[in-house]
């Protein structure tokens, strides 16, 4: 029988092989050779943002934001516990520690008060000054009083209830004038405990500036959740880069300094680190090790398989050499085309490891099947070379195929793993074809045995589906009906979050914060040239019902009235500007400030004296004197430690009164707010880099991760903002992406294939056959995923055009035999089928198996996600080509049983 132009193709690469085994060997040795070179220099990018190209509009509208304020993403504490004050102290610590790191020195937010947000206290309340000012006895001016310090702040309250008593202030309102002596003992009691060792400064301070705790804020001004079970840190380090490398050393040491801080908290206090920095390190942890685990498992499952499908070591030595050519080859080619690997990229190794043992394992079971009829080596290989190199071939071509149908999606990583795992799957199939048999040839002239033995049970399919074909069919068909239904029952997860384990630290933070409607780590990003455009923007998409919170510094920020305008400006009237190093160079000692108290408890009981002759209420002052009295005893008994907190407050007060006081001067002389009014830590986090505009974080009150949600708050938001960007906002634009990608390549993987395995069968009709399989195998995965309730997300949706590659080379194959077979005979037999080419399926489809199965024994969930449903469809198709396939030849007369 004359030799078809495949056959013809085949024999000549048969012929190289043979007839210089070793030429071919040097070669490839010296390719090998020359990748090898390369892999030191291959990097693993770790970056979240690499995945989709900058090219994006959306991607680009991002990236822009980046450019412009910096990665907002940051590391977050989240501290719970059952007692506030047992989470406030572990806060202290844990801001105590996170400040003593150099490069996070300012950029800890834990708590909103006075030292926090000294430069906006008096625009705030301007009408402080005036009121402390109209109280003071005339000849006192304001500069010399600040610069005195605590002697003469006590010498003049002693001196205006003096002046109260000698009627030389002005008459008070009795209640107003209780009003005031209760806020005369508050801050004495609060003076007291503070040199006690409590930090109440901040709580008392805000008190005086009448402001009440804020939402998200607890009573002493510690940032905590809206619900008030949790109390958060937020750490905003400014990172080098997006990859895992770039803040794994700083995760580190926040995770150190955490430790630290709970290690002596009472049972039950914890604090655990989310944010994206902290979950990216956690996922590249997992992806590192679940890659080697899988790796590791995969060859291990391979070289098992193949010895005890090919009942021989050294077959399975030299089965398994193309192979590692081949990979090897690969990460040479992924160096010079893209130079690195990624999140998704970098699991191409199992996958190629598990598609590319095919290839061996078909050409070894054909070799030694002619072997076993009495063909030499020689005779063996050119016969294995010339009928299974066209099907090895075409099924490479259409997994291929089904690879690169991933080009027309706009999730870059998706785009880039297709073409390594084509470029990997040509190698591969290349070194097949010519480096095993030069491996055969070599190996027979030193008598390379023939394996006599079938693979087992392969022979009891052949009864079982002669027997039972129509049953066979019928079920298959009720199967796929079955998953075609299945598949309106699949929703999409975008949520890859879910990928890390339940119980991990970050994943525990991250629940107790997502749904928070202002510290949610999930949020849009909006950028504003300036205060009032990011006021009136805040106030807009505030008024939106899609949104729960908007993260703005012009919270901190009082609409600058007229009327507050003039307040401000009226500062300058009060004379010249204190002069704060004077204040901060002072060091008052308790027996300073001892003679000031003891005069302001005498002046309250002479007020008391006077109450009671006027016939009065006297608790306000009882109150204040008692306050005061306390505070004279702690001044009376003063140790080494009271003595060196009373000597730190006047630094920190001419700190916070500095800040204050030039920030409200700077405001009424430009009359206008600047994004330099803000205090130092929320211009870190809110101000862009060259100064000019403002960032806000705009949280969803719709959950992000459901398709309409998401997209009813990007539309939400966008009409306010079309500029926005940021996780919230991707989030649905990425799993649109996805979906519709993946789609579209199924469809185009499904045409593509059809039309290329047509071609290589020469007949339509043998193009269909070899494909029912595939279309059958892909409807039960639906059906199976559907019945065990499995979602697509974005690593397993990779399955919906692989499983059509993988699955079509299976019936590409069995149909390959079917027309060789009707060569040689009346009809096909079914002999040839299921046990000849049949079993080098088995072989194939279960090492394919394999691999993808050791990809769920990952701690990482998208791993997991992907090897279960690659294993669910891989599995399925197999089945289908080794019964129904055959079965349906049966029934339509291709092929005999006998």
């Amino acid at each position: 029988m004359p030799e078809s132009l495949p056959q013809r193709i085949f024999s000549r690469i048969a012929h190289v092989s043979l007839s210089r085994p070793w030429l071919v060997l040097s070669v490839a040795g010296l390719l090998v050779a020359a990748s090898a070179v390369t892999l030191p220099q291959l990097r693993v990018s770790t970056s979240r943002y690499g995945l989709v190209s900058d090219d994006n509009p959306d991607q680009a509208r991002m990236l822009r934001f980046f450019e412009r304020f910096g990665n907002p993403d940051a590391p977050v504490v989240v501290v719970s516990g059952e007692r506030p004050e047992d989470r406030r102290a572990v806060v202290d610590r844990l801001i105590a520690g996170f400040e003593a790191v150099p490069e996070l020195r300012g950029r800890v937010l834990a708590r909103v008060g006075p030292s926090e947000v000294a430069e906006v206290l008096l625009l705030q309340r301007p009408d402080l000054l005036s009121q402390v000012t109209g109280n003071l006895p005339p000849d006192v001016a304001l500069a010399p009083l600040v610069e005195g310090g605590l002697p003469a702040w006590f010498g003049a309250i002693e001196g205006q209830l003096q002046a109260g008593l000698d009627g030389e202030a002005a008459p008070q309102d009795p209640a107003r004038a209780a009003e005031g002596l209760k806020q005369l003992g508050g801050m004495a009691s609060t003076f007291d405990r503070y040199l006690a060792g409590e930090d109440l400064m901040r709580a008392a301070m805000q008190a005086q500036a009448g402001e009440a705790p804020a939402r998200g804020r607890d009573e002493a001004g510690y940032i905590q959740t809206v619900d008030g079970k949790y109390h958060v840190v937020s750490v905003f380090p400014e990172f080098s880069g997006n990859e895992v490398s770039d803040f794994a050393p700083l995760m580190a040491k926040l995770r150190e300094i955490r430790d630290e801080a709970v290690a002596n908290a009472p049972a039950g206090v914890s604090a655990d680190i989310t944010g994206l920095p902290a979950l990216a390190s956690e996922e590249q942890q997992l992806v590192s090790r679940g890659l080697f685990q899988s790796s590791l498992w995969s060859g291990l499952a391979i070289l098992v398989l193949c010895l005890v499908m090919l009942r021989s070591l050294r077959q399975t030595v030299l089965s398994l050499v193309p192979l590692l050519a081949g990979l090897a080859l690969t990460l040479g080619a992924v160096y010079w085309i893209y130079g690195y690997l990624n999140l998704i990229t970098s699991s191409f190794v199992s996958t190629l490891l598990g598609l590319g043992i095919d290839f061996g394992v078909h050409m070894m079971h054909r070799f030694n099947e002619q072997r076993r009829a009495g063909s030499s080596v020689a005779a063996a290989i050119r016969e294995a070379l010339m009928h299974t190199g066209p099907a090895i071939l075409v099924g490479a071509l259409v997994t291929v195929l089904a690879f690169l149908t991933t080009l027309g999606s706009d999730f870059t990583a998706y785009a880039e793993l297709g073409v390594i795992t084509a470029v990997g799957l040509l190698f591969v199939v290349l070194a097949t074809l010519f480096i095993l048999p030069s491996l055969l040839i070599v190996a027979g002239k030193t008598g390379i045995a023939a394996v006599k033995k079938e693979p087992p049970m392969v022979h009891r399919l052949v009864g079982f589906v002669s027997r039972a074909r129509v049953f066979i069919v019928v079920l298959a068909v009720l199967a796929a009906v079955g998953g075609g239904w299945g598949l309106s029952r699949i929703a999409f997860n975008g949520r890859y979050f879910d990928f890390l384990p339940r119980g991990s630290e970050g994943v525990r933070a991250l629940e107790a914060l997502e749904g928070d409607p202002l510290m949610s780590p999930v949020y849009a990003n909006v950028a504003a040239d300036d205060i009032e455009s990011a006021r009136a923007e805040a106030e807009a998409l505030r008024a939106l019902p899609e949104v729960a919170g908007v993260q703005t510094a012009t919270d901190l920020l009082p609409p600058l009235e007229p009327q507050r305008l003039a307040q401000l400006r009226a500062i300058d009237k009060l004379g010249p500007l204190p002069d704060f190093a004077k204040l901060a160079a002072r060091k008052t000692t308790p027996e300073e400030l001892l003679p000031k108290v003891k005069a302001i408890v005498d002046a309250l009981d002479e007020v008391r004296f006077a109450l009671q002759q006027g016939g009065q209420p006297t608790e306000a002052v009882d109150q204040a004197q008692a306050s005061f009295r306390a505070l004279r005893e702690r001044l009376e008994k003063a140790g080494p430690a009271e003595r060196e907190r009373l000597a730190a407050a006047e630094p920190q007060v001419a700190d916070l009164l500095r800040r204050a006081w030039t920030t409200a001067k700077n405001v009424a002389d430009r009359g206008s707010y600047a994004p330099s009014d803000l205090p130092q830590l929320f211009r870190t986090r809110f101000v862009a880099r060259d100064g000019n505009g403002l960032a806000m974080f705009v949280v969803p009150a719709v959950s992000p991760w459901d398709s309409q949600s998401a997209e009813a708050f990007r539309q939400a938001v966008t009409t306010v903002a079309p500029d926005a960007s940021g996780l919230a906002i991707n989030i649905e634009l990425h799993s649109s992406m996805i979906v519709a990608g993946f789609r579209r390549a199924a469809l185009w993987a499904a045409l593509l294939i059809l039309v290329v395995v047509t071609l290589d069968l020469r007949s339509l009709r043998d193009g269909l056959l070899a494909l029912i399989p595939t279309v059958l195998g892909w409807l039960w995965m639906l059906g199976l995923m559907a019945a065990v309730g499995r979602t697509f997300d974005v690593a397993n949706i990779v399955s919906l055009p692989l499983v059509i590659g993988i699955g079509t080379a299976f019936g590409v194959h069995l149909m390959h035999r079917c027309q060789e077979s009707e060569q040689h005979n009346s009809h096909a037999r079914l002999d040839d089928l299921v046990r000849g080419t049949g079993s080098a399926v088995v072989l194939s489809a279960l090492t394919t198996i394999a691999s993808f199965a050791s990809l769920t024994l990952s701690d990482y969930g998208g791993m997991k996600s992907f090897g279960s449903v690659m294993v669910m469809g891989i599995s399925s198709c197999l089945i289908a080509s080794l019964l129904v396939l055959p079965a349906l030849l049966l029934m339509l007369g291709r092929v005999r049983g006998h």
